[in-house]
């Protein structure tokens, strides 16, 4: 695939809209769920991505709302490394994943994103709707020793948790993690508060620089993220969406829980690739890529849960 002369060799998979969170920035508080039997089954999920793997795919990452809400999430990871990926991934709010460690460690996903936007327990709770971050802590910790390569996802909001970007570089130096700062995007429930929550990288590269000697590393062309290291070896990277958008760059493609591919996170329109015999794809693979921007798209109404992260 290929769009603007870009190749499209990443995908998103969102495995479920549900989650146990009610994270402020993404979840409505009267979220409604899609029924199970609308979600792919595992079978779908590699068929569709078999297929897109003869088109470009390369690196998949399984997202939600929360993947480990799936108790078949072992079981497409495996089916999943029978695909020949380069990489397989998986983000998590990490408070289920204690239990899919074992099985994880067995098979071909060696990369765990971990989505914490507060190291205090209270300030955790009043973000998330959930009291539950030793737990995370704890999936942390036993992922590491598993073996699996860990970064931290920490969404930054103005008034919220932007007081505790120092502790979380602190903490990548301290735990040897890579923790990733982002801006908080203006999509679904962020909409009405995103004047007064968004907290640019900029400021952020500001406030870091004044406590840390930071320098910068060289990431492929099409990386989400800058990333830098500190003298003390901690690893931080910036996401800044919203002020230095990568749109002209991004390889990225999505797939819905109900089997929509998309072009992009802010971009509602897709084709519906469930049931689509493989000889069917090129032509609308063809179209999905003309939907890719080149320039940032300045909202969306949709809510992140059902977008997938």
């Amino acid at each position: 695939m290929n769009s603007y002369q870009r190749p499209l060799t990443k995908l998103r998979v969102s495995l479920l809209d549900a989650c146990n969170f009610g994270c402020v920035y993404c979840m409505p508080p009267s979220a409604a769920f899609l029924k199970k039997e609308d979600y792919l089954s595992a079978d779908e999920i590699i068929r569709i991505v078999g297929n897109l793997v003869e088109y470009g795919v390369e690196e998949v990452r399984l997202t939600g709302g929360e993947p480990t809400l799936r108790s078949d999430l072992p079981v497409i990871v495996d089916k999943l490394g029978k695909l020949f990926l380069k990489k397989i991934s998986i983000t998590t709010n990490a408070s289920r994943l204690l239990q899919f460690l074992p099985a994880l460690a067995e098979g071909p996903c060696r990369s765990i994103n971990i989505s914490l936007d507060s190291l205090e327990p209270s300030n955790f709770k009043k973000i998330t709707n959930h009291d539950g971050l030793g737990r995370v802590f704890d999936a942390i910790e036993r992922a590491r020793a598993l073996g699996f390569k860990i970064k931290v996802n920490m969404v930054v909001m103005k008034g919220l948790n932007h007081h505790e970007i120092i502790n979380f570089v602190r903490f990548a130096e301290r735990e040897q993690i890579e923790v990733r700062f982002l801006e908080v995007m203006n999509i679904g429930v962020v909409r009405p508060h995103f004047g007064q929550w968004y907290y640019s990288g900029r400021d952020m590269l500001r406030e870091i620089e004044r406590q840390f000697t930071i320098s910068s590393v060289d990431m492929p062309g099409d990386s989400t993220a800058q990333v830098f290291t500190t003298s003390k070896g901690g690893r931080i990277g910036l996401i800044a969406s919203e002020s230095m958008p990568f749109c002209a760059s991004c390889s990225r493609l999505r797939l819905s829980s109900k089997g929509v591919l998309r072009a992009c996170l802010m971009k509602e329109d897709g084709k519906n690739l469930r049931g689509v015999p493989r000889e069917e794809y090129g032509p609308l693979l063809q179209e999905i890529a003309a939907m890719k921007p080149l320039t940032r798209i300045k909202e969306i109404l949709e809510p992140m849960h059902q977008i997938g992260g």
